[in-house]
């Protein structure tokens, strides 16, 4: 009987068969595949002559001299035409201007303060209106209404969400949480 008639293994599993790690029916699947065995036979002869290999290492002193041979920009201080202080000084200026203005016209202020609110709250109370008229006038709405007049089926819709929710995040916590024995070839 086979299991995998299209799918052969992939390299995370050559991977999990050299670490010994290999899924029940991926091995299954190896017991029955002629070549997934000529495979992993031909990966395991690369491997073993990579390992023959002998390893390289720089010279000594080649850290050194790599680096007496990089450039390092060197930082430019970027100057203000205007000074500092006559900055300072202007907006302090300016702040003393507004706050005394602001003392003799008392009435102007809190006239254009309170026209401004009353217009921005006109202007959120119209746009409540056209987002909900819009809404109600959607094809859709109908059926919603008519699924939100039964109280039953809101509460048993809300906790039902509630539960997925609750899963959701139970899940994302188990994603976000360190292992807690090694993984294999985690070192990489």
């Amino acid at each position: 009987m086979r299991q995998w008639p299209i799918n052969h293994l992939t390299a995370d599993d050559l991977d999990a068969f050299h670490s010994a790690s290999l899924s029940i029916a991926a091995r299954e699947h190896l017991d029955e595949c002629a070549e997934c065995r000529t495979l992993i036979q031909q990966d395991q002869v690369l491997l073993s002559a990579l390992a023959k290999l002998p390893t390289f290492e720089p010279a000594p002193g080649f850290a050194t001299r790599v680096l007496a041979r990089v450039e390092l920009a060197r930082p430019v201080a970027v100057r203000f035409k205007v000074p500092r202080l006559a900055l300072a000084a202007t907006l302090f200026v300016a702040l003393g201007a507004s706050i005394v203005w602001s003392l003799f016209n008392r009435t102007l202020l809190l006239s254009w303060l309170d026209r401004s609110a009353a217009e921005l709250g006109r202007a959120l109370w119209v746009a409540v209106r056209v987002v909900a008229t819009n809404l109600t006038e959607q094809p859709w709405f109908a059926g919603l209404r008519g699924f939100a007049s039964s109280t039953a089926r809101v509460v048993l819709t809300g906790g039902g969400l509630l539960v997925a929710y609750g899963a959701a995040v139970y899940a994302l916590r188990r994603l976000l949480v360190p292992p807690s024995r090694p993984v294999p070839h985690a070192d990489w």
